[in-house]
């Protein structure tokens, strides 16, 4: 299937990608037995439900980091996990400073992890979103040391991402559909080529119209790309949204959603204020509503 797409997006690509520079200037309200990347599974017999101080630091994983970020009270049964993968030129820090992720997980009772790209790209890092590149496996190992730790439920484990992140997430989610429920980014960078999905999985986009960085075309491409792995698609829906220039979503045979939000005027960097906090309620809404099935 991806193949096919490709080639229709190949033109957009060309134009958008020659100029495109993932320069990433990086909180709002929404909800481990040990499992194998993909594998089956629930709550680890051991899991612990216990509280982080803010985001815990696991230093010398993997030859990186990572952080997490667990609220008190979750289930003993299981939370969500949701990964959130920084842009490029970023960090762990930064995407969980600015992106309000934590704040969700506090009021849902959801596990946060931020990994951490390979890509030395001062002042962070930046991901291999290629086919076939290790950063794809290394989130897939912080999710199992995630979920070997604490209480995960393995079949509400979402993606989220911003820009280069927004990229990785989808390259995960197309290379390993049976670890990821579902996934929503933020000013994605080209979704992945090469790559074709065992299964559907529903996707959330969002962007703005002022963004120079990852131009409109360029972020609507990854709606392109998941409708056509979800297809068929139909039944397009006005989305909603304060302040939007196109706001929809398309109802997927498979039981899958891809839904498409951009918003007017704003940039590159992760919204602020009303409209962060509108953002993570609907890609919490997109999650909740659609679990691994």
């Amino acid at each position: 299937m991806a193949s096919s797409l490709s080639k229709r997006l190949g033109a957009l690509f060309a134009a958008s990608c020659a100029t495109l520079s993932l320069v990433v200037s990086a909180t709002g309200p929404a909800g481990a037995d040990e499992k194998s990347p993909g594998g089956p599974g629930g709550p680890a017999l051991a899991c612990s439900t216990a509280p982080t101080t803010g985001n815990l630091k696991v230093d010398g994983f993997d030859g990186r980091y990572y952080l997490v970020h667990v609220p008190a009270g979750i289930s003993a049964g299981g939370a969500p996990l949701v990964v959130v993968v920084h842009g490029g030129y970023s960090t762990p820090e930064t995407i969980a400073s600015v992106s309000g992720w934590n704040t969700i997980a506090d009021q849902q009772k959801a596990i946060v992890v931020y990994p951490r790209g390979s890509k030395p790209e001062s002042p962070g890092w930046g991901w291999d979103a290629d086919e076939g590149a290790y950063d794809i496996t290394h989130i897939q190992k912080v999710v199992s040391d995630v979920r070997a730790k604490y209480c995960v439920d393995p079949n509400r484990i979402h993606l989220s991402g911003h820009s280069n992140g927004g990229q990785m997430a989808s390259r995960v989610a197309c290379t390993d559909p049976d670890l990821v429920a579902s996934g929503a980014v933020y000013a994605p960078a080209p979704p992945p080529t090469g790559c074709d999905p065992a299964r559907a999985v529903s996707w959330g986009v969002f962007a703005s119209a002022n963004d120079t960085t990852v131009v409109e075309p360029l972020a609507y491409s990854h709606v392109v790309y998941w409708s056509w792995e979800n297809r068929p698609c139909q039944n397009e829906q006005p989305d909603g949204g304060t302040d939007v220039k196109d706001s929809k979503r398309w109802d997927c045979a498979s039981g899958t959603q891809v839904l498409w939000r951009v918003y007017n005027g704003g940039s590159h960097a992760w919204p602020t204020g009303a409209r962060r906090t509108e953002i993570l309620n609907r890609m919490w809404q997109l999650f909740a509503a659609h679990p691994h099935p």
